[in-house]
């Protein structure tokens, strides 16, 4: 029988607050199987996002995983070190955020970002992983990727104008 790529068990999320303990994710369980899909749904403040941010290892101090086990792949990840899950994150496990702003720095080309987590991962020098950063937005569907890595910076809301309720539309910022 083939294990689960992500096996949870149990989780339990807490935050210490000066009037108790706020428990953000209580008791959730769940496996992925090689090929299969999760989608999680539920209303705001749920703990979707946060039961994710417990996966990869992204929980903010004070909060803390308080309870139960996550395994990647039969290996448990829940109790690793921060460098180890470092190593881990972004190349054997990672998360789609719902705001881009807290997953991408408006300071920084989108090609500078993808350097910077290709190098993180792979045996690459500054060149290969910029030409690996243009492939990959090339894979992504992004016309002339080669351009569109240097001048394209990741933008706030107020630089969008929505395009319909789904999609938006950004402006380039300037280099």
């Amino acid at each position: 029988m083939t294990e689960p790529i992500i096996s949870v068990r149990n989780l339990v999320v807490e935050f210490p607050l000066r009037r108790g303990l706020f428990t953000a994710v209580n008791d959730v369980s769940f496996d992925i199987m090689p090929g299969e899909i999760l989608g999680v749904v539920g209303e705001s403040g749920a703990g979707k996002s946060m039961t994710g941010a417990a996966i990869i290892g992204l929980i903010e101090p004070p909060g803390h995983i308080a309870g139960g086990e996550i395994y990647l792949s039969g290996k448990r990840i829940d109790n690793l070190p921060p460098e180890e899950m470092a190593k881990l994150r972004g190349k054997r496990i990672g998360m789609v955020f719902q705001d881009p702003l807290t997953s991408l720095n408006p300071l920084y080309t989108v090609g500078q970002q993808l350097v910077e987590t290709i190098r993180r991962h792979l045996p690459m020098n500054e060149a290969q992983a910029r030409q690996r950063a243009i492939e990959l937005l090339g894979e992504a569907g992004i016309p002339r990727p080669k351009p569109a890595s240097t001048a394209i910076r990741t933008s706030s809301p107020a630089a969008c104008a929505s395009v319909s309720s789904s999609r938006w539309h950004c402006r380039r910022s300037p280099t």
